[in-house]
């Protein structure tokens, strides 16, 4: 039959990644994948998490299989709100939201502030995740132009400018940014929310990868700059202390809470059993060393790649090097067409994702990039891959 869609999905189409995960279910057996951002399950507190699933069950079995509370269960609100009190939030004037994880806060965000024809801004290079969100309410993202250090400031004022009448919030990623790997300076967080107070926007600040810093050093958040609640702060412990178990959360305005609520819709349901496991893993547990652990892991991997890119990939193509997260962007020379050699480089089973499917404007800004993740590669697959990649890139480029 003909399926009436509605009309946010005829503009839909499958991403790059979902490209490369169809090819790969083909050829398991072969297949070097770069491309899917996941966190490595080696870095996960196990024997923690299992002690505290089996404690919760023990002591609180029976709450924990009725339903909860929307905003979450109080046990971890409470948890959740020590942990970022220690950091500097101001938890007096703002509150936990528990999400099932951070992606769903993107959905959350635009059903809460957009209508049809609204205005999102973002970094050029972004996240899909907020591409799709923008789309099924009817609103347009718009990219800004990107530096060696993040957004351009000067390119954002006036991207705020051409559609003041429509903006709604602006979209960041600014610690270990999903792709390009970039981090904001401080004096560009300060100088982002002066202009948000200045033109009266909101900003989402999504940040699930800031506490995966190699050092250990962490900048301080946007949100801890908020005076007058219009930042929403999102972040995950998927990439912490567990990928399946689907948790992230909001900090918020204690008078935005409810109605971030109101548009959670039947996806906003938690499950109780996670949420109570993991308040029962921080509360008997050291998040924050654990951090520190899962950076010094990630930082052996990321060196290990970028020695593979210098030993194989022609010496035209050059790898920012991370500081934390869990990808690496490899800059490419402009002449290449990406489409083109994303496909060769999958036909010969190696997986990595293309510029153009980051991109806000793929058309006018598909980016010279590739990002690669190598977190859950072992390292004799990431030299595989690398050894491939160099092979078809020369041959490409014309280089020895």
């Amino acid at each position: 039959m003909e399926y009436k869609l509605a009309k946010q999905l005829k503009t839909a189409h499958p991403t790059i990644i979902r490209e490369i995960y169809m090819y790969a279910c083909d050829h398991r057996d072969v297949f070097l994948d770069l491309s899917i951002g996941e966190p490595s399950v080696d870095t996960f507190p196990l024997k923690e998490i299992a002690k505290a699933s089996a404690d919760m069950y023990e002591h609180d079995g029976k709450r924990a299989l009725a339903y909860g509370p929307y905003p979450g269960m109080s046990d971890c609100i409470v948890e959740i709100t020590k942990w970022m009190a220690s950091r500097g939030f101001d938890m007096e004037k703002n509150t936990i939201e528990i999400l099932p994880g951070s992606g769903h806060g993107m959905d959350n965000m635009a059903n809460t502030f957009c209508d049809e024809g609204d205005v999102i801004l973002s970094e050029m290079m972004a996240y899909p995740g907020i591409q799709n969100a923008a789309r099924m309410v009817g609103a347009k993202l718009i990219g800004v132009e990107m530096d060696d250090d993040g957004i351009n400031l000067d390119a954002l004022e006036r991207k705020i400018n051409e559609n003041i009448e429509r903006l709604k919030f602006l979209y960041l990623c600014p610690s270990f940014n999903n792709p390009t790997t970039l981090t904001l300076p401080e004096y560009k967080r300060e100088a982002i929310y002066k202009l948000a107070q200045k033109y009266d926007f909101m900003i989402y600040e999504d940040d699930p990868y800031s506490r995966l810093s190699f050092d250990g050093n962490y900048l301080k958040e946007i949100k801890r700059l908020d005076t007058d609640g219009r930042v929403v702060y999102a972040a995950s412990l998927s990439k912490i202390v567990s990928a399946g178990m689907r948790i992230g959360f909001f900090v918020v305005d204690k008078s935005l809470r409810q109605w971030l609520e109101m548009s959670q819709g039947n996806a906003g349901v938690q499950s109780v059993p996670v949420m109570l496991t993991v308040a029962n893993y921080m509360k008997n547990n050291d998040i924050d060393a654990h951090c520190i652990e899962v950076g010094e892991f990630y930082k052996e991997k990321a060196q290990w790649m970028v020695d593979c890119i210098k030993k194989y990939l022609p010496a035209s193509c050059t790898p920012v090097q991370p500081t934390g997260g869990i990808f690496l962007w490899l800059n490419v020379p402009e002449k290449l067409d990406l489409n083109d050699i994303f496909h060769k480089l999958m036909y010969a089973n190696v997986g990595v994702c293309p510029s153009y499917g980051f991109s806000a404007d793929p058309e006018n800004y598909p980016g010279h990039g590739f990002r690669l993740c190598y977190s859950t590669p072992s390292r004799e697959d990431i030299e595989k891959a690398c050894q491939i990649m160099g092979r078809v890139l020369k041959e490409e480029l014309g280089e020895d």
